[in-house]
């Protein structure tokens, strides 16, 4: 599939991207006319009017309903567009990813609208990151690793390659079978071998060794021998 009809296939998903968009900023615009809570306005000031909370839950609902729906066409957007060049296992847990982003900011938007102190959870969401980042530096780093090999291609799968890396223990050459989110999978002389990403994106990739197959060697002719002259 080519890189014209990927993007056609992609185009629509991204447009509706777009309208949801504007949707979703229309009702933030609503929502800010409005006030849900009486915080901010004093002891000296009315408390908030059934208009004011209508505008604020009315906005709040459109920023969430549309908001949601730019989330989950762009990450279709995303997965259609790279569903050829990174394939299907690989695409959908980007599109998750991209899913997983905009919910949370989404989430967040709406609550700040409504004027939900949300300072608590971002403080708390920040110190379980954290601990999560720390916990988790190996997988996050092969998978932000594996994210880069699969977009930038430094190498595709059935091509003979060598690498040179000192954090990997030296050199490997094979043929690579499997570019996941994790492990690069190379067919060596001594079997299969998994890599992991993180080390395989500090390396140094060069072309493998080929060997001339049987039939592209030169046929030696055999030699006539000399030229016997004169007449019989």
């Amino acid at each position: 599939m080519d890189a014209g009809l990927l993007r056609k296939l992609a185009r629509p998903h991204f447009v509706r991207a777009v309208i949801a968009v504007v949707l979703a900023i229309a009702g933030l615009v609503i929502a800010s006319q409005g006030q849900l809570t009486n915080e901010g306005r004093g002891s000296n000031f009315d408390p908030a009017t059934p208009t004011e909370r209508l505008l604020a839950i009315t906005g709040a609902l459109a920023l969430i309903v549309f908001g949601i729906a730019a989330v989950r066409m762009f990450s279709r957007g995303v997965r259609a567009a790279t569903g050829e060049h990174l394939g299907e296992s690989r695409s959908k847990p980007l599109g998750l990813v991209i899913s997983v982003i905009g919910y949370v900011i989404v989430l967040m938007s709406a609550l700040a609208v409504l004027g939900v102190d949300i300072s608590g959870l971002l403080v708390g969401g920040a110190l379980t990151g954290v601990i999560v980042g720390i916990a988790a530096q190996q997988t996050l780093g092969n998978f932000f690793a594996g994210l880069v090999l699969l977009l930038v291609r430094p190498f595709s799968v059935g091509e003979q390659i060598v690498l040179r890396s000192g954090p990997l223990g030296g050199e490997y050459e094979g043929l690579v079978t499997d570019v996941s989110l994790f492990y690069v999978t190379l067919m060596t002389e001594r079997g299969p071998v998994a890599l992991p990403n993180a080390g395989v994106l500090a390396s140094a990739v060069g072309p493998g060794a080929r060997q001339p197959d049987d039939e592209d060697e030169p046929e030696l002719e055999d030699d006539p021998g000399p030229i016997q002259g004169g007449t019989p």
